[in-house]
């Protein structure tokens, strides 16, 4: 979002964002010189909130588009009922599911795609997805393809990028120059499947005895997953990095010799560290999961695995770490892949041209 709008600022649109207004935000307004109005945390939910007050703040009027985003938090559900009047040309970004787990939040999720969730959709004249194939298998889209439009997520290729030096993690971290550097970046929760990856750990390492795993990213599992790594006795081969600033991934990519997205659940859409990784020059292995999978469907640059399956998992990432010169193959390919599908500029473009349809412009 940041990226998107600066880019169409750039291009001479009049961009206003409403966001989420977390504590440390002490004004209303900023970023930049952005115009962004922040949205007060009202009634919560299950991790989530329902800004209620847009309902009497948000002026549909006010703008020539409404360009939302879902899921969580709820601002484009309250933003779409409110411009049911109103009729504003009304774009939604879906970039996955709602599907929270354990008993509670299988009711809670129900609840939503029955009520706000299918009005949200209902609602919209043009819905955007990463994938085809992630749409198809969407229940709360699969009465709405006729709206579909498919634009991937993006990636900054001039900052995601080969070459850069690849000592700076192994050095940080205090990993061995000389070690196969496994990686992982994301949110630690229970949909990304980092469980199953460390399971994996010590089948990897019966086959490749100075193989280290760096798991890059703070979230709900963080003790969880210590503790299965204490259980398999291999702490001293896995480090957690906790949350890393925005400037130095590119370098801990860099230091990786395999990106592993091990991802089990629909909550996960698309995988933008795939991209990342991928624009880095690494080869990746990820899971079968619709819309993960199509990030790269020929498999030109990643290996595809089922989902939950440390044997497998494992297995995958043997291959690549034993066999250097594909991995490198894999890597250059991987890298002309998102220059030619993924990089910012052309994602954005696709988007411009969809504002301009829906508007009727024709500019």
């Amino acid at each position: 979002m940041y990226i998107l709008v600066h880019e169409l600022a750039e291009r001479g649109h009049d961009v206003t964002v409403f966001a989420a207004r977390s504590p440390k935000h002490n004004q209303l307004s900023e970023i930049d010189g952005l115009s962004v109005r922040r949205v007060s945390k009202e009634i919560s939910l299950y991790n989530s909130y329902l800004p209620l007050s847009l309902l009497r703040r948000f002026d549909p009027s006010e703008f020539d588009l409404i360009h939302a985003h879902t899921p969580v938090p709820a601002i484009a559900d309250i933003i779409a009922l409110k411009n049911i009047t109103a009729r504003t040309p009304f774009i939604l970004t879906y970039h996955n599911d709602i599907t929270k787990s354990g008993f509670l939040g299988g009711i809670i999720s129900s609840i939503y795609n029955m009520t706000l969730g299918k009005s949200l959709v209902k609602n919209s004249d043009i819905i955007i997805t990463t994938t085809q194939s992630y749409a198809n298998n969407s229940k709360l889209l699969k009465s709405s393809l006729s709206k579909v439009r498919v634009i991937p997520n993006g990636v900054d290729c001039d900052l995601f990028k080969p070459g850069l030096d690849t000592i700076f993690a192994r050095e940080k971290y205090g990993i061995n120059p000389s070690d196969k550097l496994i990686l992982f970046v994301g949110h630690l929760d229970h949909y990304k499947g980092c469980d199953y990856l460390i399971r994996a750990l010590p089948l990897i390492t019966e086959k490749i005895e100075r193989a280290h795993l760096l798991i890059v990213g703070s979230g709900p599992q963080s003790a969880f997953l210590r503790q299965i790594a204490a259980t398999l006795h291999i702490e001293d081969k896995i480090t957690f990095a906790g949350y890393v600033e925005d400037h130095e991934l590119p370098y801990i990519y860099a230091s990786a010799d395999v990106f592993v997205l091990p991802s089990i659940s629909s909550y996960e859409g698309f995988g933008i560290v795939q991209l990342e990784a991928l624009s880095s020059g690494k080869p990746v292995v990820t899971t079968m999961l619709p819309g993960v999978r199509d990030v790269d469907s020929q498999g030109i640059a990643s290996l595809h695995v089922q989902p939950k399956d440390p044997v497998a998992l494992s297995g995958a990432i043997i291959t690549l770490l034993k066999n250097i010169e594909r991995s490198r193959e894999m890597g250059r390919k991987g890298r002309s892949l998102v220059l030619e599908r993924y990089s910012w500029p052309k994602v954005i473009e696709e988007i411009e041209k969809l504002y301009f349809m829906l508007r009727g412009d024709s500019s």
